[in-house]
């Protein structure tokens, strides 16, 4: 399978402008540099102690979303964006220079422009490169790769990272113009090893990147092949951990459709967290001295079927007695269950009265045991995993290698607990075990985004930033 060049990916033209006259000329040192280069940009037979403005053609970048739900696929804007004012000497000249920031690879044009009109314009092609902020770790650490100049072009767009020639997952830049991250663990033997990047917008890697591709080598010159030493760590790594989560807001795309008759309010303080997390609903303006049931909602149903909707579940919030003002408090704890937005609704009288809702953020119900021999049944159970497509089928690495995915919508995952069992392989001593969010559906057909674990999703992930979770085994005699 090979790469092809870009014939559909959504973006819009150029503003097509011209250049007015050809006595004035603009260049740049370079035709080509990475970012965090510094070119300079030339002007000559200007008019002389003139200001002029550059401007920088490019792309904004994200991911089209249908109801916070359904992954379209990557989609780019045109924009321009002011990059220097310059100011002609008395024969009509200038110099600037100019540090690349960082943006999208492929080719951005420049323009010299002076009340508004383009004076004139040069191009100057932005090359794809990457680095890792280490090259000798402790066993169970991470390193971490950044990629610069990414995409948005099809054949540019999706980068792919192996250690030891196993396929860990993808990296890209839509959201954070062209630019990924991503933490790749150090996974033994000790000694020596090779992480690598690839590049293939079908989602894997191209094994001829580097020997036979029309696009030539990853790297644009600068090294995607890393060699990494894994030193014997200073203390026994931790068990089991979930990444630092963001303050969230619940998402009204997957409220209920009900209507809410009043003015009555429901305030929730935090408005996210993982199950047990304590909240406190405060409602206001409702009826008083009346007994208001406070319903939790879960989202039942199967995507493949098209049928995933909001459905009450009954005794799992209280009800409460609101006072002479028509106001309550109550604490509740986040159950243990399905994730992303859980909307909860007050009724009373069988009449919803208000509708908010709160994030519940994936934790770890259960890992165990965290040693054994070879052939020891390992069992996780993660909480708060949701429905939507960009997070209801996590992705399970095994020392860095594919070992599978699961699905929060399944009938039998107990109302959102994912429950998987699988056997602790290896040489005695530490495995690890990383959990990483993936674009279960997308439906644009290219780049071919879809359950692979997306490694830069801590900044490019759509819609939420999941976390990923992670796991220590230890394998004994």
């Amino acid at each position: 399978m090979g790469e092809k060049k870009d014939t559909s990916q959504q973006r819009t033209d150029e503003s097509g402008q011209h250049h007015s006259g050809a006595a004035e000329t603009l260049t740049a040192s370079t035709d080509e540099a990475y970012v965090a280069d510094t070119v300079t940009f030339q002007g000559r037979s200007l008019a002389a102690n003139q200001s002029y403005e550059l401007h920088w053609h490019t792309y904004s970048g994200r991911w089209g979303v249908l109801e916070a739900n359904e992954i379209l696929g990557p989609q780019y804007q045109h924009r321009t964006e002011l990059i220097a004012t310059v100011t002609t000497d008395d024969s009509g000249q200038f110099e600037e220079q100019w540090r690349v920031f960082e943006d999208f690879g492929g080719t951005h044009t420049v323009e010299l422009r002076q009340d508004d009109s383009v004076v004139d314009q040069t191009e100057l092609e932005i090359l794809p490169w990457f680095e890792l902020d280490q090259t000798t770790v402790q066993l169970g650490d991470t390193v971490t790769l950044s990629g610069y100049g990414i995409g948005p072009d099809v054949a540019y767009s999706n980068y792919q990272v192996t250690w030891d020639n196993g396929y860990v997952g993808f990296v890209t830049g839509v959201q954070n113009r062209g630019t990924a991250k991503a933490k790749v663990r150090a996974v033994g033997p000790l000694g020596t090893h090779v992480l690598q990047v690839w590049r293939n917008f079908s989602g894997i890697p191209y094994l001829q990147n580097n020997t036979q591709s029309p696009y030539g080598p990853v790297g644009q010159g600068r090294p995607h092949r890393f060699t990494i030493e894994v030193t014997e760590p200073d203390d026994p790594p931790a068990t089991a951990w979930v990444d630092s989560q963001l303050d969230e807001s619940p998402i009204s795309a997957h409220y209920p459709e009900i209507d809410v008759d009043g003015e009555a309010t429901l305030e929730l303080t935090p408005q996210s967290g993982q199950a047990g997390t304590s909240v406190f609903i405060d409602g206001r303006q409702f009826p008083p001295e009346e007994t208001i049931d406070l319903v939790w909602f879960r989202h039942e149903g199967h995507h493949r079927q098209g049928n995933i909707t909001p459905e009450p579940a009954l005794d799992v919030l209280p009800s409460v007695t609101s006072d002479e003002d028509g106001r309550f408090q109550v604490e509740i704890e986040i159950p243990s269950g399905q994730g992303g937005t859980r909307p909860i609704a007050a009724v009373a009288d069988g009449k919803p009265l208000a509708l908010s809702g709160v994030v519940v953020q994936p934790a770890i119900e259960q890992f165990e045991p965290t040693s054994g021999p070879v052939g020891t049944t390992i069992t996780i159970e993660l909480s708060g995993i949701g429905w939507t497509s960009y997070e209801n089928q996590p992705f399970f690495l095994y020392d860095n290698k594919p070992l599978g995915v699961v699905s929060s919508t399944t009938e039998d995952s107990r109302n959102g607990i994912v429950r998987v069992e699988f056997p602790a392989t290896g040489d005695p001593g530490w495995h690890f075990i990383d959990v990483y969010p993936t674009l279960a559906t997308v439906e644009a057909d290219e780049p071919d985004f879809e359950r692979w674990p997306h490694l830069s999703y801590l900044h490019n992930h759509p819609v939420r930033p999941l976390p990923g979770m992670h796991f220590a085994f230890e394998v004994t005699e």
